[in-house]
Order: structure tokens, then C-alpha cells, then sequence
């Protein structure tokens, strides 16, 4: 089930966050700039990351062409006046894709839309390594990076390992649990077997000062608003808590 996105933000601002990630899709509202703006300024939220179409589900959207797709993805970022634009690597067989990347086309794009073009780590699907970027080590050629901590934890990579690893590149944080059964949960904080408490509070202490999006599974509470605003603060906090260095109990 899609809730429209004026809608979205009203729950997230609710909640008591400051900013929302927003995810390009097929839908005409997530690409219409006056009327996204719109909805920032109602919500009083800002929009400082845009996530492009990547997914399967979203193949089409903005074009097939992975080069056509990142170019309009940070065009789009960048009318916005988003500060990141989220992207995933090409898959392995997709040579000329990684060779535009290989070549800083991508950076050379984001630089003239005034937006950082930030790489996600994915994970395997089935044990399969299909995407290009997986491991701290496939991330070494992008200046900048979106840390996912349910992707690393799908591709048994040790969170803390790979913060060691990315810190001083990281621009962006997808931040959930994950429940160990081998996909990527998006599991509420504190519900799966990450070591969150210890993750957040070297984030925190690093003056990490980029942006975090809680990424998670809302499903059993999108039926009833109230519940699915009570549900995003409670994590709000418990988060905010934990880059503190604080104990949640």
C-alpha cells in the first residue's frame, strides 16, 4: 500500500523528525518539484536526500538506461535542492554503466546539479553477488557513501568493521536492524541481533555530521496513523539516544 506523499510527511514531521528522504518512483508526485516543495513547507520538513530508482520494482522509472536514470535522478535532486542523491551501482554485467561510473561521468553530472552523488552498499541475493558494490572494499572508488546497516548484515559484513572502514566517506546512513534471516528486514531498532547501541555511539562520537534515515518496516501500523506516528518516535529516540552514547533500555 502507497500513501501519498503529502501524507507521508505529515506522519513523519509528527513523529518529531526534521527531514524525510524522498524516493523517486513512477508515481508523478514524487518528480513534481512545486508540488513536493509545497509539501515541505506544510510539513515544515526538509528534503536534503533523494533516493533514485534503482530497485527492480522501479526499473523503468526515469528510463531503463542506468546512465539516463542517474542523470535525471540528480537533475531531479537538484531542483529539489537536495544535498544527496542516493544511488545504487550497476549490476556486474552492466559493463558500460560502470564504466561511466569508472570515469566520474556520475560525479562530473552531480557536481553541475550541485548535489553528492553517494553510492549504497547492496548485498547478495539467493548468495548470488549480483550488484557491483557489496563490501567496504567494492566502495573504495566513490568519494562519497550511503552506509546501509541491513545491507551489510545480509552480506555478513561486521557493522563496525565497515564503519572503520567507510567513516570519512560516509554522507548518509539507511539505519535499521535486521532479523537475521538472511533479507533485508528493515527491522525496528533493537528488535534484530545488529550491535546498534555500539555502531551508533562510535557514529556519534566520530561528529559524524551527515544525515541518518530510519529505514523500516512500518506495515503493521500503516492502517492507523496514530499508532505509525507513536511507532517513528519511539524509534526517533531511541536513535538519537544511542549516537548520544545513552542507555536505552
Amino acid at each position: 500500500m502507497m500513501h501519498p506523499v503529502g501524507w507521508a510527511l505529515d506522519v513523519i514531521a509528527d513523529a518529531g523528525f526534521t527531514g524525510a528522504e524522498l524516493l523517486l518512483t513512477h508515481q508523478r508526485p514524487t518528480r513534481d518539484i512545486p508540488m513536493l516543495a509545497a509539501f515541505a513547507r506544510e510539513s515544515g520538513l526538509d528534503l536534503p536526500v533523494v533516493h533514485g530508482p534503482y530497485m527492480l520494482l522501479l526499473r523503468s522509472a526515469l528510463g531503463r538506461d542506468y546512465r539516463t536514470k542517474t542523470a535525471r535522478s540528480l537533475a531531479i535532486a537538484g531542483e529539489l535542492g537536495a544535498q544527496v542523491m542516493v544511488a545504487h551501482a550497476p549490476f556486474r554485467w552492466e559493463r558500460r554503466a560502470l564504466g561511466w561510473l569508472r570515469d566520474g561521468e556520475a560525479e562530473h553530472h552531480a557536481d553541475a546539479c550541485g548535489v553528492t552523488f553517494a553510492m549504497e552498499n547492496l548485498f547478495p541475493v539467493r548468495g548470488r553477488a549480483l550488484s557491483s558494490v557489496i563490501t567496504p572494499e567494492d566502495l573504495a572508488p566513490y568519494s562519497s557513501v550511503v552506509f546501509d546497516t541491513s545491507h551489510f548484515a545480509v552480506a555478513g559484513i561486521d557493522l563496525l568493521r565497515a564503519w572503520d572502514a567507510l567513516a570519512d566517506r560516509v554522507v548518509h546512513i539507511h539505519l535499521s536492524d535486521n532479523d537475521g534471516s538472511g533479507r533485508d528486514s528493515h527491522a525496528p531498532l533493537g528488535t534484530g541481533g545488529l550491535p546498534l547501541a555500539a555502531f551508533l555511539a562510535r557514529v556519534g562520537a566520530s561528529g559524524f555530521s551527515g544525515t541518518i534515515t530510519l529505514e523500516l518496516d512500518c506495515r503493521a501500523y500503516r492502517e492507523d496513523r496514530e499508532q505509525l506516528v507513536g511507532f517513528l518516535e519511539r524509534q526517533r529516540r531511541i536513535a538519537q539516544a544511542l549516537l548520544a552514547g545513552e542507555t536505552v533500555a
